[in-house]
């Protein structure tokens, strides 16, 4: 899909008003990640979710509502040009929770997700993994009281803005189910370990009832790569497998593979979407 150039119209009364943020951002620490979502066609709209390592999701972090700001600047020449992204707010306080987030996490790599007040406003996301936002504080404390100044800022560019997200920011601690290739699956959740068995298996998918998930994720385990179960190409049955280019995927530890999940009248199509 190519963007096509489109009229931008007036936006709705109040569109550039400030920010009308929530109290807290979200932070995903790029080593806790196991996938991120690609963008549409159009590089901006996140299609699919952040999926996270076991035990890990998303940080809230307390930003107070009017110091949040998110920017971004072109450098570069015209053949390489890249944009920078950068959010910065202040979180009050000396208390020894953010100062330990201070020492701790210094000149990490972090994507910011910025949920607006409502529960329908979109989310800003700022960075990807490849692509990460570098964490640094100051802190200031006198007679106008006590604050933390918290940056997040891209040291290299790329191509993109911030992305778009609508889908949930998801903080708890996951625990994820685990499924065995030795028998036919009938449901699946929306991440789910691959369990190891004693030799490489095929999965087989005979159907899915009452299924409600949009994406599904698969994590290898297996450190043997021949003992690995496959996911392979599957037009015949009622649930359609399509992997790009056909390709076989194997469950080998840390490998992981996402698919979008389309009802197509009685069938179902899983659909990869990307894999690492």
């Amino acid at each position: 899909m190519t963007y096509s150039l489109k009229k931008l119209n007036k936006p709705a009364t109040g569109a550039g008003a400030p920010i009308n943020a929530g109290r807290f951002a979200y932070l995903a620490f790029v080593e806790d990640l196991v996938s991120f979502p690609n963008t549409d066609g159009n590089n901006v709209l996140l299609v699919g979710q952040p999926v996270f390592k076991e035990g890990k999701g998303l940080v809230p972090i307390y930003i107070t509502s009017s110091s949040q700001e998110y920017s971004y600047e072109s450098q570069g020449d015209q053949d390489s040009r890249s944009h920078k992204v950068k959010f910065l707010g202040t979180h009050p306080g000396d208390e020894l929770e953010a100062l330990e987030f201070s020492v701790n996490n210094l000149d990490k790599e972090f994507i910011v997700f910025i949920p607006g007040c409502q529960s329908t406003d979109l989310t800003k996301v700022l960075g990807r993994p490849c692509a990460p936002l570098i964490f640094k504080s100051t802190h200031k404390g006198g007679k106008d009281g006590k604050k933390f100044e918290f940056t997040f800022e891209q040291e290299i560019g790329s191509k993109y803005v911030y992305f778009v997200y609508n889908g949930p920011l998801p903080t708890q601690e996951q625990a994820y189910a685990e499924v065995d290739f030795t028998a036919a699956l009938t449901g699946l959740s929306a991440v789910q370990k691959v369990k190891v068995t004693a030799a490489a298996q095929a999965l087989d998918i005979t159907s899915l009832v009452d299924f409600v998930e949009t994406q599904v994720t698969f994590i290898g385990q297996e450190t043997v790569a021949s003992k690995a179960g496959t996911i392979s190409e599957d037009l015949a049955g009622d649930v359609m497998i399509l992997t790009k280019d056909g390709l076989q995927w194997k469950a080998v530890a840390n490998s992981t593979i996402t698919f979008e999940v389309y009802q197509t009248g009685s069938k179902i199509a899983l659909i990869e979407r990307w894999r690492t």
